[in-house]
């Protein structure tokens, strides 16, 4: 019997699974389009994107149910909640992202490849919702250790764990972000991310799918 999971994506996936075409040749993207999430407004950035999005040779379909919550700045003992889908493309050199909101409508679309970053946004799209921090989030998370340790800024250390992944800022002993996830194949069941600075929580339930 196929999961909840598989079946909200085959409902609602199905006709905009993302698709990968050819792009011209250009130069290749410069770093300051990759850097990615500047920390409390300060100068230094929180990580570089590479300038290879991946560079394993099989391919990687993943569908994601993502709750997310955070603290309302407003209102600081008042935590917001919101889910919503998103399907990850992967092969050698791209990596496309499709986000939908609750109501099965297209949110966002980031297309990342040697040659360009695209994010594209839907217009009802709240300005809270930001692209680059969760391509950010999703980088940390999955992505292999290496490719990690070299994209993050000054003075930010990453210390694997068996249960996950542990960044620190400042060589301090604060954590900065913590991420739980399988131990076996991390794009396969569930992962959390709690970025502590920004007051924040990511519940991924991820599952692999057919290419």
């Amino acid at each position: 019997m196929r999961s909840v999971l598989t079946i909200m994506v085959a409902a609602i996936l199905g006709a905009c699974s993302p698709q990968f075409a050819d792009r011209p040749d250009g130069d290749p993207v410069n770093a300051s389009v990759r850097d990615l999430v500047v920390p409390d407004g300060e100068n230094d950035v929180f990580l570089t994107l590479p300038a290879n999005p991946w560079k394993a040779a099989d391919p990687i379909n993943i569908a994601q149910q993502v709750s997310a919550t955070w603290t309302d700045p407003e209102a600081a003992e008042t935590r917001e909640r919101t889910t919503f889908i998103a399907r990850i493309a992967i092969t050698t050199n791209h990596v496309m992202v499709t986000v939908l909101d609750g109501l099965g409508r297209r949110a966002l679309d980031i297309d990342w490849t040697e040659n360009a970053l695209n994010v594209t946004r839907a217009d009802w799209l709240p300005d809270r919702i930001d692209a680059r921090r969760l391509l950010a989030d999703m980088f940390v998370t999955y992505w292999p250790l290496d490719d990690v340790k070299n994209a993050l800024g000054h003075g930010m250390t990453i210390q694997q764990t068996p249960s996950g992944r542990i960044i620190h800022a400042d060589h301090t002993q604060n954590a900065l972000i913590t991420v739980t996830r399988p131990a076996t194949d991390p794009w396969q069941g569930t992962a959390t991310l709690h970025n502590a600075r920004h007051g924040y929580t990511l519940t991924i339930n991820s599952q692999r799918m057919a290419p």
